[in-house]
């Protein structure tokens, strides 16, 4: 019995520090959302309740932050103080999000091509690689959501950053990722990786007209396939 105590107390540990170590490499910043307890239950080979026990211990350090029906998220403690206005966002359905980065994102192509530094154009880089070696939709995810977070930084506008903060928020709900899964399979994703890059290249040459258009088309697409989705998704698996 002391033995199945320890382990399951290793495993409590293993968790906790494989976060704090996400987090403390940037791999996970604040506000994003962390995996579900059903792939750490995987990716650990542990109980569920031995999970839930790392995240408490977490949750106490004040480290991240649950929300029932929504997901773990990294403490953002900005965010924290925005709380009703998060809320509020968070109601917004998955085809007013769409429709709001359809109007948002490719009409700021000018300052952002005008604007970013080179820093940004890097990172947009690394984020475009995320999305190419992703092997799981919340790897994917992650780095889709870093790179159109980079370009919208990249404008130097504030304002534009928060609305887009809420937006992000906004995505975390379980229904924007049940959609997104069943809208996505091998194809739709080629086609996403074709046009995260022609943003990504539009960015690199400072081309402001095609960096709008790429952004458009994109968004349209993600939109058009939420709309309409598929019975054959292979992204609720590894890929």
């Amino acid at each position: 019995m002391q033995n199945v105590r320890e382990a399951s107390q290793h495993k409590v540990d293993e968790i906790i520090q494989y976060i704090t170590e996400q987090i403390d490499k940037g791999v996970w910043n604040s506000g994003d959302k962390l995996p579900t307890e059903k792939a750490l239950i995987q990716q650990f080979s542990a109980a569920r309740n031995t999970v839930r026990k790392g995240l408490a211990i977490l949750e106490d350090k004040k480290i991240i932050v649950r929300h029932v029906g929504r997901g773990t998220f990294v403490r953002d403690d900005q965010a924290d103080t925005n709380t009703a206005e998060l809320v509020a966002w968070s109601e917004a359905s998955p085809s007013e999000i769409n429709e709001t980065r359809i109007l948002l994102e490719p009409t700021i192509a000018e300052l952002v091509v005008s604007r970013a530094t080179q820093t940004d154009i890097n990172y947009a880089k690394t984020c475009l690689d995320g999305t190419l070696s992703a092997k799981t939709l919340e790897k994917y995810e992650y780095w889709d959501a870093q790179l159109h977070a980079t370009i919208i930084k990249a404008s130097k506008n504030n304002m534009l950053t928060n609305i887009y903060q809420a937006i992000h928020h906004a995505r975390q709900r379980v229904e924007w990722h049940e959609l997104k899964r069943r809208s996505l399979n091998e194809e739709r994703r080629k086609n996403y990786d074709k046009e995260h890059t022609q943003i990504v290249d539009s960015l690199t040459r400072r081309d402001a007209v095609a960096l709008r258009q790429a952004l458009k088309s994109h968004l349209q697409s993600v939109s058009g396939n939420m709309l309409n989705p598929i019975d054959d998704s292979s992204w609720s698996k590894p890929f």
